[in-house]
C-alpha cells in the first residue's frame, strides 16, 4: 500500500478505469452510494463532473501515475493556449458578433427561400459571412455561441444552418483545424441541409411522427442537397460531402448511402456531431428542446455506433456544462448568465448576476469569477446548483445580448 500514490484530479481530467477514493465535499452532499469507487464508464465521470469540482484518485501502478502526468501536463499547456486566444472581452464581441449573425442569418434564410423557388444563388455571400464568423471566432468565439441559444421555432431550419456552421468553426477550432479548415467546415456546416427546402412543408414541418413514406421523403433532402451544391462551380468538396453524408452513421444504419466508418470523411463525422447537438437543444415541430445534459446523454449512447466516439468526448470537453448563454441558478437563489467558461475549473464559470435571491431584478447586475471564490451577500461562496432554460424566471437571453452584457448605470 505504501506504493500507493493518491493524486488531485480535475473532475474532467477523469478517465475510466481510475480509483476515485476521495472527494471536494462531504460525501453525504453527493449522490455517491461507496466512498470509493472504480470509474466505470463516461456516465460515472459525467456524475463526478457535475458535482464536484476534483477527486482524489489512487494510482497503485507507477506507470499509469507517469502516464497520467504526462498527458495533464500537455492538456495544461493546450488550454492554457486556448483560453489566451479568447483576446477580445465578450462586451466588446458581442455586439460585432450580433452584427456578424444578423446578416447571417439573412444570407442563409435567403439562398434557402432561393432553393425553394428553383433560382440561383450565388455561394460568395455565404463564404464572406462564414469569413466573418471565422474572425469573430477568432476574436472570442464565446459571443456567436452564446447568440446560437437564442432560437425561434418558427425559423428552425435557416437558424439550425446557421448554428450548426457557428457550432462547428469554434469546434474545429478547438481541435486545432486551420483557418483555412475552419471556413471550409463553416461553409459546409451552414450548407448542410439546404436540400429539406425542397422536401414539401407538409412532411417538414409535420407536428407528429412521420409515416414510412413520409420518412422515405424525408430521407431524400441529403441527396437533394448534395446534387444542388454539386450544380454550383464554387462550392468546396467538403461542403458537398457533408450535405450529402451528414446523416450517416459509422455502423452502416444511416443514410442515403449506408456508409460505415471507414467511408465517412473527418468533417462529415464533426458536423454530425454538432448537428444532432444542435437538433437535440432546439424546438422542432415535432419535438421540443432537451437540456444540454440530456443531449450529451444521447451523444454518448450512441457513440461508436452513430457518431466518432473521441469526436462525442471531445464536444462534450470543450462544450461544457454551462457553455456561455446559459441561466443558472445559485446555492442562493440567485440567477446569472454564464459570460464565459473556465477551461479548468468547468463548475465555475465567470456569471452575471441578474436577480437577487428573492428572484427580483437587480438594481445593478454583478460579474462573479467563481473560479476565485466570490462571496455573497452573507460571505458564502458561490455554487451553481442547476441551469434552467432561456426565459425562465423571467430571464430573456435576447434582452441582454441587445444591451451588450453590460452592467446596468444606477
Amino acid at each position: 500500500m505504501s506504493h500507493i500514490k493518491r493524486v488531485k484530479v480535475l473532475a474532467d481530467q477523469l478517465e475510466v478505469g481510475m480509483f476515485v477514493s476521495d472527494i471536494d465535499r462531504d460525501w453525504s452532499e453527493t449522490s455517491f452510494l461507496l466512498q470509493g469507487f472504480t470509474v466505470q464508464d463516461q456516465e460515472d465521470i459525467e456524475s463526478v463532473k457535475k458535482q464536484c469540482d476534483f477527486v482524489y484518485v489512487d494510482f497503485p501502478d507507477e506507470v499509469d501515475y507517469k502516464r497520467f502526468r504526462a498527458k495533464t501536463t500537455v492538456s495544461h499547456t493546450l488550454r492554457d493556449k486556448f483560453q489566451k486566444d479568447l483576446n477580445e472581452p465578450i462586451q466588446t464581441e458581442i455586439p460585432k458578433a450580433t452584427k456578424i449573425h444578423k446578416k447571417s442569418i439573412g444570407v442563409v434564410k435567403g439562398i434557402l427561400e432561393r432553393v425553394m423557388l428553383g433560382e440561383e444563388f450565388e455561394i460568395g455571400a455565404v463564404k464572406e459571412q462564414v469569413k466573418e464568423c471565422v474572425k469573430s471566432i477568432m476574436r472570442n468565439e464565446n459571443a456567436l455561441l452564446m447568440l446560437t441559444l437564442i432560437k425561434h421555432k418558427d425559423e428552425y431550419t435557416a437558424e439550425h444552418c446557421l448554428n450548426v456552421g457557428i457550432l462547428s468553426i469554434a469546434f474545429a477550432k478547438f481541435l486545432g483545424h486551420s483557418e483555412e479548415e475552419l471556413q471550409d467546415i463553416g461553409i459546409a456546416g451552414m450548407l448542410h441541409d439546404i436540400g429539406k427546402v425542397k422536401i414539401p412543408d407538409h412532411i417538414l414541418n409535420k407536428p407528429s411522427k412521420l409515416t414510412g413514406d413520409e420518412m422515405t421523403q424525408m430521407k431524400e433532402h441529403a441527396h437533394l442537397g448534395y446534387e444542388i451544391l454539386l450544380s454550383k462551380r464554387d462550392v468546396t468538396p467538403v461542403a458537398i460531402d457533408v450535405a450529402h453524408a451528414h446523416h450517416e452513421r459509422l455502423d452502416g444504419s444511416g443514410y442515403p448511402r449506408g456508409l460505415s466508418e471507414g467511408q465517412i470523411t473527418p468533417a462529415t463525422r464533426l458536423v454530425s456531431v454538432v448537428d444532432a447537438f444542435d437538433a437535440i437543444t432546439s424546438d422542432r415541430c415535432y419535438d421540443t428542446s432537451r437540456p444540454i445534459m440530456e443531449a450529451y446523454k444521447i451523444l454518448m449512447k450512441h457513440r461508436a455506433t452513430h457518431f466518432d466516439p473521441q469526436l462525442v468526448t471531445s464536444f462534450i470537453e470543450w462544450r461544457g456544462i454551462y457553455p456561455p448563454g446559459s441561466i443558472v441558478e445559485m446555492a442562493n437563489g440567485e440567477v446569472g448568465i454564464v459570460i464565459a467558461t473556465n477551461t479548468r475549473y468547468k463548475l465555475r464559470p465567470k456569471v452575471m448576476l441578474v436577480l437577487d435571491e428573492r428572484k427580483e431584478r437587480r438594481k445593478r447586475e454583478r460579474i462573479i469569477d467563481m473560479s476565485k471564490l466570490d462571496l455573497d451577500a452573507t460571505a458564502q461562496t458561490y455554487r451553481i446548483i442547476k441551469a434552467v432554460q432561456n426565459r425562465a424566471f423571467g430571464v430573456d437571453l435576447q434582452s441582454y445580448v441587445d444591451k451588450g452584457l453590460r452592467i446596468a448605470a444606477v
